[in-house]
C-alpha cells in the first residue's frame, strides 16, 4: 500500500508543476520565476541533507566509493533542472499548462533514444521500436489537429517544451552514472549549479529591479521549490527503493494526465478531443515501451 501512495504523491506532485507555473507567471517573467524557483529549492535541499543522514558503507568495503566529478553534476544540474524549466516557463506564455504536460510526457521516449542510439545503454527491440512511432505520432496528431484548428498550438513554445523534454531525457541517462554521492547531496548540488547557471539569465533578462510578486505568487513558488523540486526527487528515490524502478516508472503515466486535470480545473482551460486522443497515444506508447510495469508485483 506505501508504494502506491508514493506513487500517487510522486505523480501529483510532478504532474501540479505545469498549473502552477502558469499561475505564478502572472507576476513574474520566465527567467526570474525559473531563478527564484531554483535558488530557494537549493537553499530547502542544502536544509534537508543537513537534517538526513548519509548512508553507512557497506562493511566489507574497504574505501569509500568514487564520487563523480563536479563538472558531471552542473551538467545534469543544467539540462535537469535549470534549462528545461526556463523552457518550460518561457513555454507556458503561450500554450495552456495542460498541452505543456502532455508534451512533456513524452519525456521516457526521448530516453529511450538517447539510451540506444547514443549512450548504447540499451538495446532496440520491437516494442520500444513501436513505442517511439506511435509516441511520436501522438505529436503529430496533437500539433496536426491544432493547427487545423481556431485555437493552434504555439509552434515555437511547443517546440521548446519539447526541447525540455529532451533536456529532461539527456539528465536522467547521465544520472545513471553518478556514483559515491547520497541522494540528497545529488539533489542539492543539481539545483545548486541550475540556479548558479540561472544567475546571470535573470540578471539580464528578468527586469530584477522591477520585480514584485503577489502573495499567491510567493506561495506558488515556495511550493515549486520545495514539494515540486527537492522533495519529490526525495520521495522518487524511497520509491525505486522500496518498489523497484519498473513500478515506479508508472509516474511517467500519472504526471501527464495529473497535469491535464489541473490545468482544465484549476487553470480553467479548454481541451480539444484531438488532444485526449494524443494524450492516450502518448500513453500508449509509454504502456508499448515498458510494458513490464504493468505485470503483478508480488506482495
Amino acid at each position: 500500500m506505501l508504494r502506491f501512495t508514493l506513487l500517487i504523491v510522486v505523480g501529483v506532485l510532478w504532474g501540479s508543476q505545469y498549473v502552477f507555473i502558469k499561475m505564478a507567471l502572472v507576476d513574474l517573467t520566465p527567467s526570474a520565476l525559473t531563478f527564484f524557483r531554483l535558488g530557494l529549492g537549493t537553499v530547502f535541499m542544502a536544509l534537508a541533507c543537513l537534517m538526513i543522514p548519509r548512508p553507512s558503507p557497506p562493511p566489507d568495503q574497504q574505501q569509500p566509493a568514487p564520487r563523480s566529478p563536479w563538472w558531471l553534476i552542473a551538467i545534469i544540474g543544467i539540462l535537469e533542472a535549470g534549462l528545461p524549466a526556463l523552457l518550460i516557463a518561457w513555454g507556458e506564455q503561450w500554450i495552456e499548462s495542460s498541452l505543456a504536460a502532455i508534451l512533456l510526457g513524452t519525456t521516457p521516449l526521448f530516453t529511450i533514444v538517447l539510451s540506444c542510439l547514443v549512450l548504447k545503454q540499451e538495446r532496440f527491440r520491437a516494442g520500444l521500436i513501436i513505442a517511439v512511432i506511435v509516441g511520436f505520432i501522438g505529436l503529430l496528431v496533437l500539433f496536426g489537429f491544432r493547427m487545423q484548428m481556431d485555437a493552434p498550438l504555439h509552434g515555437m513554445a511547443g517546440l521548446a517544451i519539447l526541447v525540455a523534454a529532451l533536456c529532461f531525457a539527456t539528465s536522467l541517462v547521465l544520472l545513471a552514472r553518478v556514483k559515491g554521492r547520497a541522494p540528497q547531496t545529488v539533489a542539492r548540488d543539481l539545483m545548486f549549479w541550475a540556479s548558479l547557471a540561472l544567475l546571470p539569465v535573470w540578471l539580464i533578462w528578468g527586469e530584477p529591479s522591477s520585480t514584485t510578486m503577489t502573495a499567491t505568487t510567493a506561495i506558488v513558488i515556495l511550493y515549486l521549490a520545495t514539494l515540486g523540486s527537492g522533495a519529490v526527487f526525495l520521495i522518487y528515490v524511497q520509491l525505486i527503493r522500496l518498489a523497484g524502478a519498473t513500478f515506479a516508472s508508472l509516474s511517467n503515466y500519472l504526471v501527464p494526465i495529473v497535469g491535464v486535470a489541473l490545468g482544465v480545473s484549476l487553470g480553467e482551460e479548454t481541451l480539444m478531443t484531438s488532444d485526449l486522443v494524443a494524450l492516450l497515444i502518448i500513453l500508449g506508447a509509454l504502456a508499448a515501451a515498458n510494458p513490464a510495469a504493468f505485470r503483478r508485483r508480488p506482495a
